[in-house]
């Protein structure tokens, strides 16, 4: 639940960020920018990174960028299956991965590597910063020793010369050994505690299907009973008890006190590990009025912190590598395509994001927020470039620079 509702304000329709480039000049590259946003848009990049952020929450996750047949293809890979190599200079650049995972015959036939005898393979797979270098299938009975003598298959090994390792390695949070290859787990600190939860809560269900279908307990003869008392008696909710003349009859139940304080030892087991995982703790149902911005900013205050240092890993470190990746192929391959377009060579050297708010603003924001600019602007506090970008969260304009064209534009309009 902590990784959805975190997903979902990081890479989510309405949260998704501006991709802004400049120029030496400091000037907004408008036209890189709106093919950078068409690129992302149509090879489907906010899934894409979406399902990143969720395959990542474990510890990292890696993204794939490479052309095959003229067209760019990117993939999401599992961290479990690969073996990076950091640089000793740069501990953030990769200069070696290998993808190394056991496959059966019936699978290297279905993708293409033809016939082997039954059994299971080491599938084999090498990304360097000058060339993709795939290996022969090998047995897994082979002994460890025996990797070393893998044999390339030159059929299917390529050279892309980009000087880099075509896989964006993205660790999820900062964990305490920063040359570590995976981040830290989103959800660690609550898991201990939920599986108190789910212990607690499945006992407290036990009870309560106990309750619902009692024990009956009847008084008869003691010569009734077979071998006497000492027979064996079976003893619950289908099967009654039966004992001697002159005993009392009951129904042998429990009351709900007990179902009642185990419930809420499970709220309070999940409001610790919510809180431990920065989780969003606030209910809806006791909201009895439309909320702002900033006041549902202060109610998930702990998730918008988690979410801020996704941000940094998913976007500085992830989306922005992805795309400076992307920019970098299309420059070594100028005639690739890009889901049937052509962009050319595309140059991204100074790449920033610009988030959206945590949450949309109302009306009433947005009133708020234009009194205070209009404000600021008649008193001549603020320039007309940062007046149109306080007013940003409220009217998503893409490119400042061209709004304020068209602010002056519209003025020289009316004035006629």
């Amino acid at each position: 639940m902590v990784v959805d509702d975190s997903v979902s304000l990081l890479f989510s329709a309405s949260h998704w960020p501006s991709i802004h480039i400049q120029k030496e000049n400091e000037n907004e590259d408008c036209d890189i920018e709106a093919k950078i946003r068409k690129i992302c848009f149509d090879l489907n990049l906010p899934s894409l990174m979406e399902q990143a952020a969720v395959m990542g929450s474990v510890g990292s996750v890696a993204i794939l960028v490479q052309a095959i047949e003229n067209e760019l293809v990117i993939e999401i890979k599992r961290t479990c299956f690969l073996e990076p190599t950091f640089s000793l200079l740069d501990p953030r650049k990769l200069v070696h991965v290998r993808e190394q995972y056991i496959v059966d015959a019936d699978g290297l036939k279905k993708a293409g590597f033809g016939d082997f005898p039954d059994g299971n393979y080491w599938f084999t797979r090498d990304f360097t910063e000058s060339e993709t270098v795939w290996y022969d299938p090998i047995p897994v009975e082979f002994s460890k020793e025996k990797n070393l003598a893998l044999v390339r298959d030159e059929a299917r090994s390529n050279q892309h010369g980009l000087g880099v390792v075509p896989i964006v390695w993205i660790k999820n949070l900062p964990a305490a050994d920063p040359n570590a290859p995976d981040g830290k787990c989103t959800f660690n600190a609550g898991i201990d505690a939920m599986i108190d939860a789910d212990y607690l809560l499945s006992q407290t269900v036990r009870g309560l299907r106990y309750s619902s279908d009692p024990t009956m307990v009847l008084s008869v003869d003691e010569y009734q009973l077979s071998n006497g008392l000492n027979a064996s008696l079976t003893k619950d909710a289908s099967h009654a008890i039966a004992l001697p003349q002159g005993s009392d009859a009951k129904l042998l139940e429990i009351n709900g006190t007990g179902a009642a304080a185990a419930l809420n030892m499970w709220q309070a087991l999940r409001s610790l590990s919510l809180e431990a995982m920065h989780g969003n703790r606030a209910h809806g149902d006791r909201v009895s009025a439309a909320q702002s911005g900033r006041a549902m900013e202060l109610m998930c205050l702990g998730l918008t912190w988690l979410v801020g240092r996704l941000r940094r890993s998913y976007g500085d470190c992830g989306l922005i590598s992805v795309i400076k990746l992307i920019s970098l192929i299309t420059q070594k391959f100028p005639d690739l395509e890009i889901a049937g377009h052509n962009y050319g060579s595309l140059q991204t050297k100074n790449i920033s994001l610009v988030w959206p708010a945590w949450f949309e603003p109302t009306f009433g924001d947005m009133q708020t927020i234009a009194n205070a600019v209009q404000s600021a602007k008649s008193s001549g506090v603020v320039s007309m470039d940062t007046a149109v970008r306080m007013m940003k969260p409220a009217t998503h304009i893409q490119h400042v620079a061209e709004e304020i064209k068209k602010i002056l534009n519209d003025n020289d309009f009316s004035q006629r």
